[in-house]
């Protein structure tokens, strides 16, 4: 299967050739890079501070939920679209848009702390922000790196140590520095403008990054990213919804005020170990399967020490989970990039990337429809994550039966 194409940007192939274009190519990778850390950590800063709001606040459940939910209300569309925002106005443009949008959502959150609809919109900047950075960000990753797999594993560990360090420095921050709704917000924003320069000193991508709309529609996405990708992908952020909001809520009654930090600890724990795990995966796209199941493997394993951790409500378990399910994150993420990096047609890289990480956060759900279970149905929180630990498992296997059996048929 060919590697996806971008377009030509009149440029000799090989990049080393040219010292000085190989020093330019050097800066614009760290200024992506950067650019997609940035609105990374925009994304993920507001979770350690759930239990702030609700309990300095006085926020109430519905408000914090309804919060959380404004970032995917801007997340879901821009994951979506951007592919076609760089088709049609480059790589450069998006990229030099989303970090200011990552600030301004920051801006409008510090400022609305009081103000649920101000907050609502901040949230909803940064979700917009963030689905740029990871598309658009890892389309421009792509156009510049001429070794199969390096893009998408950059482009899951900038977005991973992202995630990590806006959680842990946000939950510190909340923890012990004075104006804890406003701290993290102000830091987030001084780093989004060290992005924004240096995105903004970057040399200019191609000018386009996928083919025309008339050879896209014609292009079919293969059937092992259906069977194989698309199960696989819900259970990316699924793990880290569970390391997130149900573990720290197992043990909230032990932490004595300290749950804004051990929130973060969680975030930084599952983020961190996650990224190692990406590092330490090779470059060659033969092994992405490998990535890919091995990581839902580990969230399937993960998922299940949860469940453990849910019916002794142990803290040391609740940590183990948490590491268990980072690295199952971090493992089935750059396996689902590098599959979509091998399988995709030409002009389709941004469509199958955009599909994966919009199921990817819709795994995000996965703490409110327990939460509704519990509350509706008095169904256990360890019950309901051993039915979620059996539907990875099914629907992954599914998915590997049905083209197991096509490709039979086939020959």
């Amino acid at each position: 299967m060919a590697l996806p194409q971008t377009a030509s940007t009149g440029e000799s192939p090989n990049p080393t050739a040219d010292p000085q274009r190989s020093g330019r190519q050097d800066w614009t990778w760290l200024a992506v890079c950067s650019a997609m850390f940035v609105v990374a950590w925009g994304g993920n800063q507001f979770t350690p501070l759930l239990t702030m709001y609700r309990t300095e606040r006085g926020f109430s459940e519905l408000a914090v939920n309804t919060l959380l939910f404004a970032y995917v209300v801007g997340l879901i569309p821009s994951l979506l679209l951007s592919h076609r925002l760089a088709e049609r106005r480059g790589i450069r443009g998006p990229l030099v848009l989303a970090v200011p949008l990552s600030a301004l959502g920051s801006i409008l959150v510090a400022v609305g702390s009081h103000d649920p609809a101000l907050m609502f919109a901040g949230r909803m900047s940064t979700g917009v922000a963030l689905g740029i950075g990871m598309v658009v960000g890892g389309l421009s990753l792509d156009s510049l790196s001429t070794e199969p797999g390096r893009a998408p594993r950059a482009s899951a560990m900038s977005l991973t140590s992202g995630f990590a360090m806006g959680a842990a420095a946000s939950g510190a921050l909340a923890q012990w520095a004075p104006a804890p709704t406003v701290a993290p917000f102000v830091l987030h924003t001084a780093l989004c403008v060290v992005g924004a320069v240096l995105i903004a000193r970057s040399a200019p991508g191609p000018a386009r990054t996928l083919s025309p709309p008339s050879e896209r529609i014609r292009t079919p996405l293969p059937v092992e990213f259906h069977l194989l990708v698309i199960p696989a992908a819900p259970w990316i952020f699924g793990a880290l919804g569970i390391a997130y909001a149900i573990l720290p809520s197992i043990v909230a009654t032990q932490l004595d005020g300290f749950s804004s930090a051990f929130s973060g600890l969680l975030c930084l724990l599952s983020l961190g170990l996650g990224f190692l795990a990406q590092r330490f995966v090779g470059t060659t796209t033969r092994r992405s399967g490998s990535a890919r199941v091995i990581g839902v493997v580990l969230v399937v394993a993960g998922t299940l020490a949860a469940a453990w951790a849910a019916a002794t409500e142990s803290v040391w378990v609740v940590v183990a989970a948490a590491s268990v399910l980072g690295i199952g994150y971090g493992l089935t993420l750059v396996g689902c990039l590098r599959d979509c990096e091998r399988l995709a047609p030409a002009g389709r890289l941004g469509t199958m990337t955009g599909r994966v990480y919009c199921l990817g956060y819709l795994g995000f759900g996965l703490p409110t429809a327990i939460a509704w279970l519990h509350g509706s149905f008095a169904i256990g929180t360890t019950a309901t994550l051993l039915c979620v630990a059996a539907a990875a498992v099914a629907t992954n296997s599914a998915g590997a039966a049905v083209l197991s059996i096509a490709r039979r048929r086939q020959n």
